[in-house]
């Protein structure tokens, strides 16, 4: 082999090494990424939407305050869990006069912890804008990303990573 011959063959190595490297990873099983006709999705077997949101009613924090459940790689506070932030109000407010309130962003264990803990991070930020703008006192919210290193479902399918992705709302010890 002469050398331009190894230099054409070490580049289309190197390339293919470099592209293979940074595949992302791929969505669980199950999940569909698509919009399923809608702006949020559809539902999907399993009680997660096409956008990979759990869409069951089951999850309150140690608190007693609904979860918030988001779509796969998003954090905005769709209008189903505005339903639930809302209907819960009370609770926060009460929560929140008699203490500090501690959102805690959560995460499945799809990507990689930085981008996770980033991502857990702009989910509680959400939910606290929302508060704010309901009357909690932002002096009477700690914000705290978990990514995804607080699971409360930890098998790999689908319905588990879709209970992952929530943020809770708990008074701060």
């Amino acid at each position: 082999m002469n050398r331009s011959t190894r230099w054409i063959f070490a580049l289309g190595a190197a390339a293919a090494l470099l592209l293979s490297g940074c595949a992302p990873k791929t969505p669980a099983p199950g999940t569909n990424p698509g919009n399923g006709g809608s702006q949020y999705g559809t539902e999907v077997p399993g009680g997660i939407s096409s956008t990979g949101k759990y869409t069951g009613q089951d999850g309150v924090s140690a608190s007693g305050i609904k979860m918030v459940y988001f779509s796969t790689d998003r954090y905005d506070v769709e209008p189903d869990q505005l339903q639930r932030i809302m209907s819960d109000m009370p609770k926060i407010q009460k929560l929140a006069s008699s203490g500090k309130i501690r959102i805690e962003g959560n995460c499945d264990e799809m990507g990689t912890d930085e981008y996770n803990h980033a991502l857990g991070l702009k989910r509680a930020k959400a939910v606290q804008s929302i508060l704010v703008s309901n009357g909690i006192p932002s002096s009477r919210i700690d914000v705290v990303s978990y990514g995804e290193s607080n699971p409360i479902c930890t098998g790999h399918s689908a319905p588990c990573h879709a209970k992952n992705r929530r943020v809770e709302i708990n008074k701060e010890n």
